[in-house]
């Protein structure tokens, strides 16, 4: 393909993700070899947004990541927008989990949630609410510029993010802190259940 479809290709990547690509991330997805040619796209993609004075940018953030968002000037101006996530009781504590104790390894949240939250993981990665990124065996997890829209923070500051939800996480999941704080382990070395009340719709824990 020519620039100008290559560089369409890119727009169209960072837009559906919803969430920061690095440079071999979109090389692996796109099949476009040379990092220096992703990287000029990215800068002629992230040019044009600017000069035309969007309300949309492509900016650098988490270090070598590009990711589309929205201005914070209009983000929080039109959060009541978006819609809504259709996720379960379950999926909502798997999701607050996360976004208290991000970065935090899948491992852990299986082992604080159960084998559920391989589902609920799932089901949070194709809505574009959060990201995975290998780790050792395993896979880091954390909230999205999606994710920071869609529940009207300025920026996916992780920090302003995690106090948020850790009151989130306080008041609505007991049983979380539960296990978080390590108070409710037998002898065996295993976490155990603690019992809370649902709302009846939620169909799951």
């Amino acid at each position: 393909m020519g620039l100008l479809e290559d560089k369409a290709l890119v727009e169209a990547a960072l837009f559906v993700s919803g969430r920061p690509l690095s440079v071999k991330e979109l090389s692996r997805a796109l099949g476009i070899k040379s990092l220096d040619y992703l990287e000029k796209l990215i800068d002629l993609i992230a040019a044009e947004y600017a000069e035309r004075k969007s309300a949309v940018e492509v900016v650098r953030v988490l270090g070598d990541k590009y990711v589309m968002q929205v201005k914070q000037e209009y983000s929080q101006r039109v959060a009541h927008l978006m819609p809504r996530p259709d996720l379960r009781t379950g999926e909502l504590k798997t999701l607050a989990l996360i976004a208290y104790l991000q970065p935090i390894e899948q491992s852990k949240v299986v082992k604080l949630r159960g084998s559920q939250a391989y589902e609920h993981i799932r089901k949070l990665l194709d809505m574009g609410m959060i990201y995975a990124e290998p780790y050792e065996r395993t896979k880091l997890l954390g909230t999205t510029s999606k994710f920071a829209e869609l529940y009207g923070f300025p920026e996916n500051n992780p920090v302003i993010i995690k106090e948020t939800f850790k009151k989130v996480v306080h008041a609505e999941y007991s049983d979380l802190i539960v296990k978080i704080e390590g108070g409710n382990e037998n002898s065996s070395g295993k976490v155990k259940e603690t019992e809370i009340v649902e709302p009846k719709t939620s169909g799951e824990e």
